[in-house]
């Protein structure tokens, strides 16, 4: 199964490696990476887009829980309603999460097996001193290679910083476009499950090879850098506005 998904990612990665990253595979890592997150973009960009207008949408939301408390069929109804009527689709925020799943298989797949995928001989040190390949030991004092395994503590600690650092970023950009008062009234569910985010992606990151975390910290990276482009320039509207976009 994973050897279906990773081969038509593995073509990809072995030219961008022979062709685009002069023989260096982290550096194909990094530009599969890119390549990957242009192509999400326009998701992420309907993603957002839908987050806003949810969040405008809020006091009505609110206004409905009053009115349908006690009647949780009627208020399913009446929150599918009012989303039908300005375009909503809840589930728009799950979907460029659910494709990264693949992406993470056919990578964890390929990096385990870049002689197959890639070409036998292919240098899976970057930068001299990492070793891609491999899997960062957190009882680095118990290994007796441990010169080999020590540089690779880099990559768990950019998967825990930049998955911190993305979700903090992202927390408060969406936080902006609320009033205080709105916060208090309708608070997300989801902030307090996403604070153990940064924790999994550490543990995780001492499970898998080393250019898996690579891919996920310069993706945390490009998500970054990819809020506020979307912030900044395709965004912008009327406060209070719902029914554009």
């Amino acid at each position: 199964m994973l050897s279906f998904i990773a081969k038509p990612f593995g073509i990809l990665i072995k030219y961008i490696y022979e062709y685009l990253a002069f023989d260096s595979y982290g550096f194909a890592i990094i530009l599969f990476t890119l390549f990957a997150r242009i192509l999400l973009f326009p998701l992420n960009l309907s993603q957002q887009r839908s987050m806003d207008r949810q969040q405008a949408l809020m006091p009505e939301i609110e206004a409905l829980k009053k009115k349908y408390g006690n009647d949780q069929k009627k208020l399913s109804e009446e929150q599918q309603n009012l989303y039908m009527r300005y375009n909503i689709n809840p589930m728009m925020g799950c979907l460029p999460l659910l494709l990264q799943f693949p992406i993470l298989m056919a990578l964890y797949e390929i990096v385990r097996n870049a002689d197959v995928y890639i070409g036998e001989g292919v240098n899976k040190v970057f930068l001299g001193i990492f070793d891609l390949s491999l899997t960062p030991q957190w009882q680095i004092w118990k290994i007796e290679d441990y010169k080999v395994y020590l540089p690779l503590l880099v990559f768990p600690i950019l998967a825990f910083a930049t998955t911190y650092l993305s979700q903090i970023i992202s927390m408060r950009t969406a936080r902006a476009k609320k009033k205080e008062e709105e916060e208090k009234a309708a608070p997300n569910p989801m902030s307090g499950m996403m604070k153990f985010m940064p924790f999994t992606t550490l543990i995780f990151a001492f499970m898998v090879p080393a250019g898996l975390s690579l891919y996920w910290a310069i993706g945390n990276i490009l998500s970054i850098l990819q809020t506020y482009l979307i912030r900044s320039v395709f965004s912008k509207k009327k406060e209070g506005s719902v029914k554009n976009a």
